[in-house]
This record gives C-alpha cells, sequence and structure tokens, in this order.
C-alpha cells in the first residue's frame, strides 16, 4: 500500500492530533512543515481544536517581590482544574508587570506603557511558547513630544490578520490636542497611520478594551457635553471609529478607573459598574448591539464584605469571577488580589483556592499563530519543545499505521514527547 497521503486527508488527521505532536510534525519534511505553517491548516486546527476542548481559563499571578509574572490554565470547571503552566520571558522595564491590552483566538498583546510613553509591545501565543516584538509606532515623544494613548487588539477576519490599533492625542495646547490613529498589522509586521478625521470623541488614557463583533471597544467621553461618558469603538474591518452611548445612569461617573469595566458576556457586550458609596456592583448587558435603549441591568452583586472588586470573566456555568485587591486597583493595571466566583443563583461569593495575586483572567485558546515567528530571546528559532529530529522519523509510520486501522486521533496520544 502506498505511503503517499493526499493533502487534505494529512490535514483532516493532522489537525486532530495534540498541538505538541503537530509542532513535531513540521520536522519530518519540508512538505509537512509547509501545510503545517499554511494559513488554512493553521485555520482548520484553530476550528477543530477548539470546538472538540471544553472551556479553559488563562490567569496571571503576580509575585511582587521577585516582579515574576506566572501564567497557568485552568479547565473551566468545579475544580478549576489546572491544565498548564507557562511564562513570559520578557517584564516591564519599570514596574516588572506588562499590562495586557487584550486577547484573542489564542494570542496575547502586552504592553509596556504603564506610565503613559509605550517602551515595548508583544504578541505573545503561550501555546506555542512563541512572540514577536513590535516595532515602535512612528508617533513617540521624541518625534512628537507629550502624547496619551490607548490601544486595542483583535482579529479581522475578512483579511485573516491580526491588529493592534492605537488612538494617540497630541498635545497641542494645554486644553487642545491633535487625534491620530496608527494600525499594527501582523501580516505586515508594521505600523501605518490611519486617518482619525474630526472626530469629536476622546479614548480615555489606557482604558481597558472589550474586543466583540470585529470591534473594539473602550470608554471615551464627549468633549461637547462636558465630559459625559461614553463607549467609543474601531471596526477593524472598516478601520472607521464609531460610539455607543452607555446607561444613563452610567454616563456622570467620574472615577471611572476603579468604577467602571467593560467585557463580553456569551455574544453581548457588556459594561461593570460600581456605583459610588454603594456596596454593590452592576453588571449591564447590551441586548441588541449597537442599540442604546436594549442596555439592561442584568446582575446586581453584594460587595459589602469585599472593599475593592474587580469582575473578570463570566464563566460557562453562569458563575462570575472576581478579583479582590490587596490594594489599590486600577481597571488597566491590576496589583494583584484574590480571585472570587460568584454564583448569581445563590447569591454567594466563594474563594478559589490557591489563586491569591491574580491581576488577570481572560479565555485561552490553542492555536499555531506565530509557528513561525523569531523569537528574541536567542534571535533564532526556538523549539520549546526539545529536540525531536533523532526521532521525529518514528512519528511517520506511526501515523500511517493509525490512519490504516482507520481510528481516531486517540491511537496516536501514547506517542513518546520526550
Amino acid at each position: 500500500m502506498s505511503e503517499y497521503l493526499p493533502p487534505d486527508a494529512l490535514t483532516e488527521i493532522l489537525t486532530r492530533l495534540p498541538l505538541k505532536i503537530i509542532l513535531k510534525c513540521t520536522i519530518i519534511c519540508k512538505s509537512w512543515y509547509s501545510l503545517i505553517t499554511s494559513p488554512n491548516f493553521i485555520n482548520a486546527h484553530f476550528i477543530l481544536s477548539n470546538s472538540r476542548n471544553g472551556t479553559r481559563l488563562l490567569i496571571r499571578e503576580s509575585v511582587e517581590k521577585s516582579r515574576k509574572e506566572n501564567y497557568s490554565v485552568h479547565w473551566d470547571n468545579d475544580a478549576f482544574d489546572e491544565y498548564a503552566k507557562f511564562s513570559f520571558p520578557y517584564s516591564s522595564m519599570l514596574t516588572g508587570e506588562l499590562r495586557i491590552v487584550g486577547t484573542c483566538n489564542g494570542l496575547v498583546c502586552l504592553s509596556d506603557d504603564r506610565f503613559g510613553f509605550v517602551r515595548t509591545m508583544y504578541l505573545w501565543n503561550p501555546s506555542i511558547r512563541k512572540f514577536v516584538t513590535l516595532p515602535n509606532p512612528d508617533i513617540t515623544y521624541m518625534s512628537h513630544g507629550v502624547y496619551s494613548n490607548s490601544f486595542g487588539f483583535g482579529f479581522d477576519a475578512a483579511t485573516n490578520d491580526y491588529k493592534i490599533v492605537r488612538i494617540v492625542y497630541i498635545e497641542k495646547g494645554v486644553f487642545s490636542d491633535r487625534l491620530e490613529v496608527e494600525l499594527y498589522e501582523l501580516g505586515t509586521g508594521s505600523w501605518r497611520r490611519i486617518t482619525g478625521g474630526n472626530f469629536p470623541y476622546v479614548v480615555l488614557h489606557c482604558s481597558p478594551q472589550a474586543f466583540l463583533n470585529a470591534v473594539v471597544h473602550w470608554f471615551g467621553y464627549d468633549r461637547a457635553q462636558g465630559g459625559d461618558l461614553l463607549i467609543v469603538t474601531f471596526h477593524m474591518r472598516n478601520e472607521a471609529l464609531g460610539v455607543l452611548k452607555i446607561p444613563l445612569s452610567v454616563q456622570f461617573e467620574k472615577d471611572w478607573e476603579i468604577r467602571l469595566g467593560l467585557g463580553v458576556y456569551g455574544e453581548s457586550l457588556s459594561l461593570i459598574h460600581k456605583p459610588r458609596n454603594d456596596d454593590s456592583c452592576n453588571i449591564w448587558m447590551m441586548k441588541d448591539y449597537g442599540i442604546a435603549e436594549s442596555w439592561t441591568k442584568q446582575f446586581t452583586i453584594n460587595l459589602t464584605k469585599f472593599d475593592l472588586w474587580r469582575p473578570s470573566y463570566f464563566r460557562e456555568n453562569g458563575d462570575i469571577l472576581l478579583v479582590k485587591s490587596n490594594g489599590y486597583l486600577h481597571l488597566g493595571f491590576g496589583c494583584g488580589g484574590n480571585l472570587l466566583s460568584y454564583d448569581p443563583r445563590s447569591k454567594q461569593i466563594n474563594n478559589v483556592d490557591g489563586k491569591t495575586v491574580v491581576s488577570y483572567v481572560g479565555p485561552y485558546m490553542e492555536c499555531l499563530v506565530l509557528i513561525e515567528s523569531l523569537n528574541r530571546v536567542s534571535g533564532r528559532h526556538q523549539n520549546f519543545f526539545g529536540s525531536v529530529t533523532s526521532k521525529g522519523a518514528l512519528l511517520l509510520p506511526k501515523l500511517l499505521k493509525a490512519l490504516r486501522r482507520s481510528k481516531e486521533s486517540e491511537d496516536l496520544l501514547g506517542w513518546t514527547l520526550e
């Protein structure tokens, strides 16, 4: 029997393998490497892998004294079982903790901009231990002077590309600034300017983002209306700015940094608000996207026993994960605190065992994006799974044997991965 496999059949089999084995398969031959690193294979693997596996969460825990960040992945189940652990090789030059701009389809966008000016940005794929260091944007303090900025990260399905948008306000005078918009595309590896026009709304500096419907959302305000809060949007495909209104009771909130948050609940945009002089937290849902009248107060959480809070993630079972800070908490830069789980049915809040310095909780997905990237750790291609050149050839006959038996990929799970 011929051992030749048509590309479609090979794709069908390889996409069902565990991620570590797929990476090992790239060294079997050039044709397999070309197949596995192709956009079609990467997309097919992403869809299949994340449709078959349960929901997982990415958690960052900060160790203050050593400025070390620990990342772990947990199954979104009652036991909160640990799936994997990661570490990122770099940290902030000044504070030790990089700001997580956002996550999308398994990629994490990190920025060293805690004190305003951008120093370094990364796109990181923790599942394959690869990252890229972004080039410097065009607008810097050296080139344009004082500015404020906010970033948004997301995916453009129309171009099959990941993008980072940067909203910059360059100071022109005491009460005047100029809007500039820059866009980074992973496919080109470079920044470009786009027209912001006479957009009358301002994105709040380092505002947290929510990505939904190919749109980045931030908190902002209307200059003309005396600073009333709203949501500023940027559409990744149309590359256009826009606005959404927020509930009337939230529009006049002044301490937005510690009282407001944005998120995604199912397929809906969500807004988190802790009213002043109130021991509760309200979670609003935009039931009909883009329609201001569809904002609905979905949950009210009693926080009498908790001084500071941060709703961080909506779980599959309907519970809400919160972070209780051990000190001052800014929604853009968490200082780390206990991870809590709130059950809206019983209205009970419980500690998640072992998680006491959590500064980020978000979705985790496995993907192969950045598989061809060069990590800056040593300036060359990094294989984080060890050298497999001498063993790689052994994988092909095992794969073909499993194919001949016409069984599922479970036949391959016993392969040795040392």
